[in-house]
């Protein structure tokens, strides 16, 4: 008997409805196609250790809002009460910490601007291309640790990453694009994941900018900060949503931390750096907290010094001789004679213009064992206990860490890996 073709029309249209309808129901009830893996990772046996700093971000902003993601990892995890980080407390400063395990004097980035004398060059965070020359960096970073000894690693964004070190980058590395969206960010971290078993990286860094651009702009008590919070707890959840997806959530560890604080700044206070050190005297690098001063001579020295005891302000000024020990901040050659610190709260500049600066900002680079600026760590995967809360972690103790999470042999630090390990209760 022949087919009703109106029939077998209407059993192809609800069949094809039916699968369209699944099809889209499915699509959105994940984050985002691109998040789904390429492949079925079936070779999941070698972990995988994931490291992401979330510049900026204070020890408290954890409760300045409401954060499932984050909250999801505490409950899986290890909490630190706050993450210490070194003098002075600035980015680069600390991201080079994190991954080499020496204090400032040890690894040659003394701060966020900085001169060698030795190589007469200056140093700028907004310099590229200087940046990126081998002889600033003097430690060396976890990634090329572990590619010596045959680890493959790879960098979404870290302070050095695109410097060659030691002959080594990571495997797998982008030059540093503010302007690269979170969501795409977290996509390559995850198709690194979707490599074939010899080519996946076990070591990956992610970075995103967004609590230490708002809380500079807007200070640390702003809607804006709250926002960029939530907009980090969304970023962190696709990654976790990624990682489950791809059924390898009991192989990767998960560590999140952050280089600094932040502390409220008024726009009236203000130190003149130019009503203590005269242009003709000395030169003076960087601005904001710290300002590391290079006097001609002893004589042009004890001027500066003279001044400053003269009319003493919210600041102190140090030599290398004093210096207060607990700063590890004197040894280096790119350490200037005098430092000139801010008290917290305040900032240094050089122009004798009216500032530019908003009413009320951000700024970090104080003395790095202030509340305000204190760091985070938060830690989960195979080795660490869960839904566990512990008191303070040293930055400098990062490295070996990773190190001992990556099974590779540790390059001598200024850390300790017995003092984390007790601490968290390293499985």
């Amino acid at each position: 008997m022949e087919k009703n073709p109106q029939v077998a029309w209407d059993h192809w249209f609800h069949k094809m409805r039916f699968d369209f309808l699944f099809l889209f129901y499915f699509l959105i009830s994940v984050p985002s196609f691109a998040l789904l893996p390429l492949i079925t990772n079936d070779d999941t046996g070698s972990s995988t250790v994931i490291l992401v700093s979330m510049d900026g971000f204070r020890s408290d902003y954890w409760e300045k809002t409401e954060t499932p993601r984050f909250h999801e990892l505490m409950k899986r995890g290890v909490l630190a009460s706050n993450m210490k980080p070194v003098f002075p407390s600035v980015t680069f400063v600390n991201h080079f910490t994190l991954v080499t395990g020496l204090f400032a004097e040890n690894h040659g980035i003394v701060n966020n601007s900085m001169w060698d004398p030795l190589l007469d060059r200056n140093f700028d965070i907004r310099d590229s291309k200087e940046a990126d020359r081998s002889e600033w960096w003097e430690g060396e970073p976890i990634w090329v640790t572990a590619e010596k000894q045959g680890v493959k690693t790879a960098s979404m964004f870290w302070v050095s990453s695109s410097a060659e070190i030691k002959g080594k980058r990571p495997s797998y590395w982008q030059p540093y694009d503010a302007s690269l969206p979170r969501k795409k960010r977290v996509e390559t971290v995850l198709s690194w994941l979707d490599l074939p078993k010899e080519a996946r990286p076990q070591l990956i860094t992610l970075y995103f900018e967004d609590t230490d651009e708002a809380g500079h702009r807007y200070g640390p008590d702003s809607k804006e900060v709250i926002q960029a919070i939530k907009n980090l707890d969304d970023a962190i959840g696709l990654l976790i949503d990624g990682i489950k997806l791809r059924g390898v959530e009991k192989e990767t560890t998960l560590i999140l931390v952050s280089d600094h604080g932040m502390a409220s700044v008024e726009r009236g206070h203000r130190i003149i750096l130019k009503n203590y050190v005269l242009a003709s005297e000395a030169k003076i690098v960087g601005k904001g907290a710290v300002s590391l001063v290079w006097p001609n001579g002893k004589v042009e020295e004890r001027k500066i010094l003279e001044r400053v005891k003269k009319n003493p302000g919210a600041f102190a000024v140090y030599s290398k001789q004093n210096i207060p020990a607990r700063y590890h901040f004197a040894k280096h050659r790119r350490i200037s004679p005098l430092v000139f610190s801010a008290n917290q709260g305040w900032y240094l500049e050089d122009s004798l213009l009216p500032s530019v600066k908003p009413t009320i900002f951000g700024l970090h680079g104080y003395d790095n064992s202030l509340p305000q600026m204190q760091a985070v760590f938060l830690a989960a995967g195979p080795k660490f206990p869960e839904g566990t809360r512990v008191g303070e972690v040293q930055n400098v103790d990062i490295y070996s860490l990773l190190a001992h999470l990556l099974n590779i042999k540790a390059e001598k630090t200024d850390g300790d890996f017995a003092r984390i390990s007790n601490l968290i209760g390293l499985q």
